[in-house]
C-alpha cells in the first residue's frame, strides 16, 4: 500500500507539469533540446495466474528531443520496461529510440523528412501510438505479432511526410533486428516496412508518433490506413529429430499486412474515439489473421472504454477476448489512472494503470 501512496503522490506532482524543460542553445532559437520523463505503474491481477497479483513499472522513460537547426532534429528514449515485473527486482535499462531526423522538402504540398537510427516500425497506427497517448490502459499487444525487432523498433533509414492535409507516408528499409534470444537468419534480405494514411475528414498527422487517443480535443478525424511488413529469408530455427542428435534447419519467410483506421468526433458533451484494424501474419511467430476495435467514450475527465480483440490461427485455434475499462485524466496526458477488466478465452485480468508526462 505505501508503494501505492508515493505513486499516486507523484503522479499528483506531476499532474501541474505540461511539458518537460526546454532549453534554446545561443542566441539562436532554431536549436534546442527539451526533456521529458514517462512513468506508468502497473498492477495486474490474473485470475489463473501462479502469482495472480503482480505489480511493476510498465514504463520508465527518459526522453530527450531536439533541433540541431532549422531541418534538422533528434529523438533519444531510454526505458526501464517492466522493472518488478514477476517479482525481479530491476530491469535494464535500454536506448529505445535513437535517431536523426533530416527535413528534405518543404512546399505548400507538405514536408518531406529521411530519418535513420533505431526506429519504431511504421507498420499500423496501433504500433506507431506514443505510448503516452494510449486508449487503453496499454496497447493492444495480443494483435500484433511483428517478428525480428526489438519491442517493436529496427535499425534502418525511412522517408516520412505528407502530400497535402489528406495523406501521409512513412516507408522504409530496415536490418531486421539480432537478438541473442532472437531468431533472425544471418543472411536475411533487407526487411521493407511502410505504412500510408488517407484522411477523409480531418487532418494528417506527421508526428513522430500517432495520438492513438485525443482527449476528446479538436476537429473531427477519420484516417484510414494500409501497412505492409516484409523480410526474405527472414528468421532460422532449428528442430530437434526424435530419437537422434540431428537438427532440421528451417528459414521462414516474414510478411505482414494491416488495414486500420483512427477516428474521433465531439458529439454534445462526449468525446468519442474509435480505433481498429484487421491484420494477416505469416511469420515464425504467427501465421493466421488477428483483429482489434476499441472505443472510448469521455465526458470531461471521465472515460469509458470498450474492445474486442480477436487472434484467429491458421491452425483452426482462435482467441477472442473482450474488455471494459474506465480512465480519468486529471491533468490530460500528463497524469491519468485506469481500470480495466478483460475476459473470454485467454485469462480474466484486471489492470490498473497509473501514468505521469513531465
Amino acid at each position: 500500500m505505501n508503494r501505492w501512496i508515493v505513486v499516486v503522490a507523484a503522479v499528483l506532482v506531476a499532474g501541474s507539469v505540461f511539458a518537460g524543460p526546454k532549453w534554446e542553445v545561443g542566441s539562436d532559437s532554431n536549436c534546442w533540446m527539451q526533456l521529458g520523463i514517462l512513468a506508468q505503474p502497473h498492477f495486474l491481477y490474473t485470475d489463473d495466474g501462479t502469482d495472480k497479483e503482480d505489480f511493476f513499472l510498465r514504463r520508465g522513460r527518459i526522453i530527450l528531443s531536439g533541433q540541431v537547426m532549422d531541418g534538422v532534429m533528434f529523438f533519444v528514449e531510454t526505458d526501464s520496461a517492466n522493472a518488478g515485473k514477476n517479482g525481479v527486482p530491476t530491469a535494464h535499462v535500454d536506448i529505445q529510440d535513437a535517431y536523426v531526423d533530416f527535413r528534405l522538402n518543404k512546399s505548400d504540398l507538405g514536408e518531406q523528412w529521411l530519418k535513420a537510427g533505431l526506429l519504431l516500425l511504421p507498420f499500423s497506427f496501433e504500433n506507431r501510438a506514443g505510448a503516452s497517448t494510449l486508449l487503453g490502459v496499454d496497447y493492444n499487444t495480443e494483435v500484433i505479432k511483428l517478428v525480428n525487432s526489438f519491442v517493436w523498433r529496427d535499425y534502418g533509414a525511412e522517408l516520412h511526410g505528407n502530400l497535402s492535409d489528406r495523406f501521409s507516408y512513412i516507408v522504409g528499409a530496415y536490418d531486421g533486428y539480432d537478438s541473442a534470444e532472437g531468431t533472425k537468419n544471418p543472411e536475411a534480405s533487407l526487411r521493407l516496412t511502410g505504412h500510408i494514411a488517407l484522411n477523409l475528414i480531418g487532418k494528417a498527422e506527421t508526428s513522430w508518433f500517432f495520438s492513438q487517443e485525443r482527449l476528446g480535443k479538436g476537429a473531427p478525424y477519420f484516417s484510414i490506413g494500409a501497412g505492409i511488413d516484409q523480410q526474405d529469408k527472414a528468421t532460422l530455427t532449428y528442430t530437434t529429430v526424435t530419437g537422434s542428435t540431428n537438427k532440421v534447419r528451417t528459414i521462414t519467410d516474414n510478411e505482414a499486412l494491416v488495414v486500420d483506421f483512427q477516428s474521433g468526433c465531439q458529439a454534445g458533451p462526449v468525446g468519442l474515439t474509435l480505433n481498429g484494424g484487421w491484420y494477416t501474419w505469416d511469420n515464425v511467430s504467427f501465421d493466421g489473421d488477428t483483429a482489434c476495435v476499441e472505443l472510448g467514450a469521455m465526458v470531461k475527465q471521465t472515460q469509458l472504454t470498450g474492445k474486442y480483440s480477436v487472434q484467429d490461427a491458421d491452425s483452426n485455434v482462435s482467441v477472442e477476448d473482450y474488455t471494459v475499462g474506465l480512465n480519468y485524466f486529471l491533468k490530460g496526458h500528463n497524469a491519468r489512472g485506469g481500470v480495466e477488466y478483460r475476459w473470454g478465452d485467454s485469462p480474466t485480468t484486471v489492470l490498473v494503470g497509473l501514468q505521469f508526462l513531465l
